[in-house]
């Protein structure tokens, strides 16, 4: 059975949005905003020896990672909320 929004009731479809919300709303404040962070501030130092091109690539790639999984929930969250809005409006007898 493929994992897609419209396999689950409605009510669960609602939990796994909230779920999903909360993950993201969490991974951004403690993952991605810190690495984005550091990298700013990293950025700013001028001095190859305090900083070096191998930190930048290594904070480059770790916020790049982070944006990744940020995108890939976003995504998931997309589908779900997508999914909800289409049932409710079936319920409700709105017309797309």
């Amino acid at each position: 059975m493929e994992d897609t929004p419209e396999n689950y009731p409605l009510v669960e479809r609602f939990h796994k949005a909230e779920y999903l919300a909360r993950e993201l709303t969490e991974h951004l404040q403690q993952s991605f905003l810190p690495k984005l962070s550091e990298l700013r501030h990293a950025s700013k130092v001028y001095d190859p020896a305090s900083v070096s091109d191998q930190e930048m690539l290594d904070r480059m790639t770790a916020l790049m990672a982070s944006e990744d999984f940020a995108n890939g929930v976003f995504d998931k969250l997309l589908k779900y909320l997508r999914s909800i809005e289409a049932e409710t409006k079936q319920i409700m007898g709105v017309k797309e």
